[in-house]
């Protein structure tokens, strides 16, 4: 990869049902990714800082959806810069600023205390649980909408024959049971880079965790599927130039969503 830095627009437009309640929005946020070439320590994995610019609400149906978003995104603040280390599989396998988020979480922290520590009480634990364990932050990362785009068709290079993977995914509805997926992705030669064309569906042989399913929904009676399709355009260096990524979800009837992603270089 030659270019070591880009920044990107992130649009991301979902439809939920949970039960009786649906909802649509969207979203658009700025980031810049930048590349620092391999770890001094471990040359095998590549050093990558991402910084979250601006994320914004665009379209809500439920006046709830503008506060909810909101609050997200105050918490999610203390992750708007990310230096990490990726490995040849595309996974994130070293966070190298967890102090400098640990300390944006004191001050968000010290915040919530002071308008309400009653009700911050198990937010704050939970954070601060998950922030003792490097291992789950690095997981909830890599399951971002913007790193979902970035590392999905990590090491699919062009020229070669059809690939097929088995993955365990976490979910896009953000409920945070793990899905069984195959994955099928195709390349295609274009006259400044090539294209990658991905398809995933449930692995109808994989283990998924219904008894969490049916504890988050109250239904006792499942129809899980799954169904991912993927468009990446790169560079002839490999870069990513854009993505777009359609998700459809179901537990049940009353419990599914539809996520649209579209990720595009803009320098």
């Amino acid at each position: 990869m030659e270019q070591k830095e880009r920044k990107y627009q992130l649009t991301v437009k979902g439809n939920v049902k949970m039960l009786t309640m649906m909802d649509s929005f969207a979203t658009v946020g700025i980031y810049e990714m930048h590349w620092n070439g391999p770890n001094a320590s471990r040359p095998e994995l590549q050093e990558y800082v991402l910084e979250e610019k601006e994320v914004r609400l665009t379209e809500y149906f439920d006046p709830n959806t503008y506060q909810l978003i909101e609050y997200v995104n105050k918490l999610a603040r203390i992750y708007n810069r990310q230096h990490i280390c990726i490995n040849k599989d595309g996974q994130i396998k070293g966070l190298l600023n967890l102090p400098e988020i640990k300390g944006k979480w004191d001050a968000v922290k010290k915040e919530l205390m002071q308008v309400n520590p009653i009700a911050a009480f198990e937010i704050i634990r939970h954070k601060d649980r998950e922030l003792d364990a490097p291992v789950e932050v690095i997981e909830n990362l890599a399951n971002t909408h913007f790193m979902q785009l970035f590392l999905y068709d990590w090491g699919i290079r062009p020229g070669g024959k059809e690939t097929t993977r088995r993955q365990i995914v976490r979910d896009r509805m953000g409920i945070g049971f793990f899905v069984p997926v195959v994955q099928t992705f195709g390349t295609t030669p274009e006259p400044e880079g090539y294209s990658v064309q991905v398809e995933a569906i449930l692995d109808g042989g994989g283990r998924i965790d219904k008894g969490m399913i049916t504890l988050v929904t109250g239904q006792q009676e499942l129809d899980i599927k799954h169904y991912t399709r993927a468009s990446f355009q790169h560079d002839g260096n490999g870069v990513l130039l854009s993505a777009d990524m359609t998700v459809f979800e179901q537990l049940t009837n009353d419990c599914r969503s539809d996520l649209y992603l579209h990720l595009e270089s803009i320098s």
